[in-house]
């Protein structure tokens, strides 16, 4: 999404955002998924990300929120950004390149990561999904936002298993193949789902 300052929204599949424009502020309330913003910064005119009653507010950045349900993730790569928790509990942080917070609706905590894992999770931008020490059921959910076709992990143990890897979004046929070459699990396919187990 262009706006008319020059900034840009760039919306992950199964994501919905509402924006509002007003002569002092511009706000986008994330309403599910994740989006990369890369914001112009105009100091007379704050830009603002508004999710589960937290506040990010730009201060000239690029950076990525991610809204599932249990929590709310902000990565930030360029520029800087002020998040703000919903019940104010947490003070304001100030996020700084590499920062990432992440919030639930009682908590946030602030964690320092490689510019290199965060440029890792906007995989999706390009079609591809990075997984590092990702579970299997977690993988397994990330290929889900994108395919009708899903995959099902089918037992507890196998769910656990973790893995590393660049996939393709629309390639479960490869992650399936590296779940069997990698951990001998079994792959079968079953109407609409790919179902793996041991």
């Amino acid at each position: 999404i262009a706006l008319t300052d020059g900034s840009e929204i760039e919306l992950n599949t199964n994501t919905a955002i509402r924006f509002h424009s007003a002569a002092a502020e511009k706000v986008v309330t994330l309403l599910r998924g994740e989006a990369y913003f890369q914001i112009k910064h105009d100091p007379h005119r704050l830009f603002i990300i508004k999710a589960d009653g937290h506040r990010i507010t730009d201060i000239g950045t690029k950076f990525r929120v991610r809204r599932d349900a249990a929590r709310l993730e902000v990565s930030l790569l360029e520029g800087e950004v002020r998040f703000d928790s919903a019940d104010g509990r947490v003070k304001s942080l100030s996020m700084k390149p590499g920062d990432v917070v992440i919030a639930t609706a009682h908590s946030a905590a602030v964690m320092q990561q490689p510019k290199r894992d965060i440029a890792d999770t906007l995989g999706w931008r390009s079609g591809m999904i990075v997984f590092k020490h990702t579970t299997l059921a977690e993988a397994a959910a990330e290929f889900n936002r994108y395919n009708t076709k899903k995959v099902v992990i089918a037992d507890g143990e196998a769910a656990k298993l973790t893995i590393n890897g660049t996939f393709q979004t629309g390639d479960i046929t490869a992650f399936a193949d590296a779940a069997h070459a990698v951990f001998g699990l079994h792959v079968i396919s079953r109407g609409n789902s790919t179902v793996i187990s041991r």
